[in-house]
């Protein structure tokens, strides 16, 4: 497994998260197998580097949470970690980009489902077969392949200029016989990027394309269905403002830096759960009820229930909050009837 430098930024990430779990370090230490002032020195920085296992690990038994909840709260803490950071300081994270790689899990479009059903029927291979194809690992140069332990990624951080760093990924393949099969028919909703990278890389090294181009073309397939890197998603965001800027835009937090927007995401993000904690202190029922509402209305229709959420609610006087509520729910009712009546007028 390829080592990870443990970095200040790490070393306090992992030092935080322990301390807001109770958890002693000796007793973690023991947990992992090794001497009981191991984590002590990994965060006081006499240890350098790290295996990436071992530092899943010990995210894992820090948190001690099942598999779907782990990749969620990493997602979170990498997130919060990143708020903290400058562009720099994250491009040269390589914890950060292994678990956006190979932790972090994307929810797989129809249109990406779509795209490789229509390309294997192209070429005239069953999912299964693609998998064995995928299995072959036919970029790696044979001796590197032996070198790697499969499905485990390693990254490398290249500095290419000042102040500018790329992340080169290198893995082995063994992936299950029924993979894409479970892609396809929906068993799997999410992946990671390494694995969705090297099953679109392989389609279009079968298809013919020249070597030199996949890499870019694999790029444009992930980003245009929401598998982003570090850099792309911050890209992303710094692009955004300067459309703004540009237009003479309002916007709210768009114009700050990344980092900052990060931030200013995570800090809005707790504000709204402690709303619904309160909610849940003062009826746990009442709680739960509304929640699944809600988001039985935002599976419906995202767009319209954050419409009406960030509506300027918030400048009703007192006295007309009733009287708008029931013009509200009058309204909705008549809205429902008269396609209730529609429906049946049509039958």
């Amino acid at each position: 497994m390829p080592n990870i430098e443990l970095t200040e930024n790490l070393r306090s990430t992992i030092r935080d998260l322990r301390k807001s779990k109770k958890k002693r370090g000796d007793e973690l230490s023991k947990e992992l197998g090794k001497g009981a002032s191991y984590i002590s020195q990994i965060e006081n920085g006499k240890i350098k580097e790290i295996d990436f296992a071992l530092l899943n690990k010990i995210f894992r038994k820090i948190t001690d949470l099942s598999d779907d909840e782990y990749a969620e709260y990493m997602d979170n803490l990498i997130d919060d970690s990143m708020a903290h950071m400058t562009k720099e300081e994250i491009e040269r994270e390589e914890w950060i980009h292994q678990f956006n790689f190979e932790i972090r899990k994307f929810p797989i479009p129809d249109t990406l489902i779509t795209y490789i059903k229509e390309q294997l029927e192209k070429l005239n291979v069953t999912p299964s077969e693609f998998v064995q194809i995928i299995n072959k690992n036919r970029p790696l140069d044979p001796s590197m392949a032996e070198s790697l332990e499969p499905n485990k990624l390693k990254i490398e951080i290249v500095d290419t200029s000042k102040n500018s760093y790329i992340s080169r990924t290198l893995i082995k393949f063994d992936l299950p016989e029924t993979l894409i099969d479970d892609i396809l028919s929906k068993k799997i909703l999410s992946i990671n990027y390494i694995t969705m990278q090297g099953i679109l890389y392989n389609i279009l090294l079968s298809e013919g394309y020249p070597e030199e181009s996949i890499h870019e073309s694999v790029r444009t397939l992930l980003r245009e269905n929401g598998f982003l890197t570090l850099q792309e998603r911050n890209k992303l965001i710094h692009d955004n403002i300067s459309e703004k800027q540009s237009k003479n835009e309002d916007f709210t937090f768009y114009d700050v830096q990344p980092t900052d927007y990060d931030k200013k995401y995570v800090t809005l993000k707790r504000e709204i759960n402690e709303n619904f904690d309160f909610i849940r202190d003062k009826d746990l029922l009442y709680a739960i009820e509304k929640l699944e509402k809600l988001l039985r209305n935002m599976n419906f229709d995202l767009g319209l229930v954050i419409a009406i959420m960030s509506s300027p609610l918030a400048k009703l006087p007192d006295d007309k909050k009733k009287d708008f509520w029931k013009d509200y729910t009058a309204l909705l009712k008549s809205y429902i009837k008269s396609s209730t009546n529609s429906q049946e007028n049509n039958k």
